[in-house]
């Protein structure tokens, strides 16, 4: 007889694989470890998720697909390029940014299963037409092709992610808000306008 599934138990093995896997490695943690973390039996584990590429997987997707879809309800609910880029400053990286684990999986061994590559073309798509329409409503011509302004919002974005991951988890005297005052003063200095 299948087991009943139960959305509490599915959030805690979600949270607890999560945590794991960002303090010891995506490779380091086992199906063990998830048991031992969150009490449940190992059958409960499985009744879930197939293995733990399945739960890795489940964690990014479900993760980024919150902070996109955060970002897309404000980019339909206004036309104007500037509140758009500003919705990204202060909603979308702040959200990615609270969540240190999600940063630490993006970031590690786990590539294979979290599809960054996928999510960074989206993303850059997503900017490079905010900035395009920025530059056409605002008479400034961008000096980058649309294949070095994608390489570029992805190093920059990389950056950032590794910036604010080393800015949490060390004392190399930066902080969050310095690092998105940052990414602000240089998007200003690059459009010329007040973001």
């Amino acid at each position: 007889m299948a087991r009943a599934k139960n959305e509490d138990k599915r959030a805690l093995i979600l949270l607890t694989s999560k945590t794991l896997f960002a303090q010891k490695g995506f490779f380091n943690t086992s199906i063990s470890d998830i048991v031992s973390e969150t009490g449940l039996p190992v059958g409960s584990i499985y009744t879930y998720f197939k293995n733990k590429e399945e739960i890795v997987k489940v964690i990014v997707e479900e993760g980024w697909a919150d902070l996109h879809a955060r970002l897309l309800d404000h980019f339909r609910s206004t036309k104007d390029p500037l509140e758009k880029l500003q919705a990204l400053i202060e909603t979308f990286l702040p959200g990615l940014f609270d969540d240190l684990d999600l940063i630490n999986i993006l970031l590690a061994e786990a590539l294979d299963y979290t599809r960054i590559e996928e999510k960074l073309e989206e993303l850059t798509k997503m900017i490079f037409s905010v900035l395009r329409s920025l530059a056409k409503n605002n008479d400034i011509k961008l000096e980058y092709s649309k294949k070095e302004m994608e390489v570029a919002l992805i190093v920059y974005f990389l950056g950032i992610l590794h910036a604010v991951k080393l800015a949490r988890s060390t004392d190399i005297g930066v902080s969050i808000p310095e690092i998105m005052e940052f990414v602000k003063k240089s998007i200003e200095k690059t459009m010329g306008l007040k973001v």
